[in-house]
């Protein structure tokens, strides 16, 4: 077998160690159960108020949850970092006339009123925070109300919507388009590829409804936009645990999502005719073009909404001080793009790609292992140098040499991948 079957070999071992970090790193089964209890209750809640603001509301999730892009927290971190944020929006149908500032004290005082909740609440811009510190691991669920922009007469919190804001009023938002827009191009069909198995793992299995939250099952699930933006976020999340002035920072996760579904959508649409030979390829024209997105200058930076323009997810770039958060964005990019090649990289042992991977992606080494048991043996592994296989390593093992042939024996290609 040649270098090149090696090289290949090597980056399809490298996309499975990935997609099964992707796995790993999704909420876990128990926990989506408690997030789904919670926000059943939250809606009892707000069912049961008797303010006029908050009579025939519909709440819904949005974020991370609706996009089936949730991930677990860091282990070893506080605040943010360390908790899993579900968001829900409040959708009010008899708001239309309110003020800001009423929709805002309507929401809190009616959670707050005879501790209709035990968790902790902490006010925010647009709305409340409610936290469940005692879970394990804890989450919060940050509650923002919404009224139909004027002229839109959907109902239920479809269409385009206005947040109220604490400073500014009533801002643009769109939670229900942005996340149908997200899992439609999830879903294009990527220019032909070389490998049969593409097809298989972009599989989405089941959609979401649009009222409930999504099954479980649609988090782990192998599609390669949703597994690479989880991948960026865990990524983000390590960058600002490295660098813990910087945190407050780091670029949220509206941000990483746009500009990586804009990348996704592009090549979806490429029409240059690009051949991709594998999702690796995917995930990295992906990452290598995301930055093309963010359009303006200092003081006027955009990642608009992609489908309401009046929602800018780069507002903080240009408050007071928003420097910080583009320099933040440009320092955690190349942190990202050196941590998807890791695979590719030429380490001395497992041991120590294993270390770098734990650098980047926060990860237990057992996620490696299991990653390549199920490989072909002849298939070159991730982070070390070409002709190291399975066979080879398994190879050196059994003799007792410390180092094997670069060049395993014939091994039959089961052409699986892990």
């Amino acid at each position: 077998m040649d270098d090149h079957f090696y090289s290949d070999s090597r980056k399809k071992s490298w996309e499975a160690v990935l997609f099964q970090t992707a796995f790993e790193i999704s909420i876990s089964p128990s926990l989506y159960e408690t997030i789904n209890a919670r926000y059943a209750s939250l809606e009892d809640i707000l069912n049961g108020a008797d303010d006029p603001i908050l009579k025939s509301v519909h709440i819904f999730p949005q974020g991370s949850i609706r996009l089936k892009t949730a991930i677990k927290p860091l282990q070893g971190t506080t605040g943010d970092l360390g908790t899993v944020d579900a968001d829900a929006v409040v959708w009010l149908e008899n708001a239309s006339t309110t003020t800001a500032d009423s929709v805002l004290q309507a929401i809190q005082q009616r959670f707050q009123d005879g501790k209709r909740v035990t968790a902790d609440i902490e006010e925010l811009r647009r709305g409340i925070r409610i936290k469940y510190a005692d879970e394990n691991p804890s989450f919060h669920i940050d509650v923002t109300p919404a009224r139909n922009l004027r002229g839109n007469t959907a109902e239920c919190g479809k269409g385009a919507l206005e947040v109220p804001d604490r400073k500014q009023g009533w801002k643009a938002s769109s939670p229900i388009e942005y996340s149908d827009w997200l899992n439609n191009i999830s879903e294009k069909k990527l220019p032909v590829m070389a490998m049969d198995s593409f097809r298989e793992i972009t599989e989405v299995l089941s959609k979401a409804s649009v009222e409930n939250m999504p099954e479980y099952s649609e988090y782990v699930d192998p599609n390669i936009l949703r597994a690479l933006i989880k991948l960026i976020k865990r990524n983000r999340d390590v960058w600002a645990k490295k660098n813990p002035t910087r945190k407050d920072f780091r670029p949220i996760s509206a941000v990483l999502t746009t500009l990586a579904g804009l990348a996704y959508e592009k090549l979806a649409n490429n029409p240059t005719h690009i051949v991709i030979h594998s999702p690796f390829e995917v995930m990295q024209a992906i990452i290598k073009t995301m930055p093309d997105f963010i359009k303006g200058s200092a003081g006027r930076w955009e990642v608009l909404n992609p489908v309401n323009s009046n929602e800018n997810f780069a507002e903080k770039w240009n408050r007071e001080g928003g420097d910080s958060y583009r320099a933040a964005f440009d320092d955690w990019y190349l942190d990202a793009v050196v941590a998807f090649k890791l695979g590719l990289e030429e380490f001395p042992s497992n041991a120590s790609f294993q270390d770098a991977l734990n650098e980047a992606f926060s990860i237990d080494p057992s996620t490696v292992d299991k990653t390549l048991r199920n490989l072909p043996q002849d298939w070159n592994l991730p982070g070390r140098e070409l002709g190291k296989t399975g066979a080879t390593v398994a190879l050196a093992t059994m003799s007792g040499l410390s180092v094997a042939s670069s060049k395993p024996q014939s091994v039959q290609h089961s052409r699986r991948l892990g």
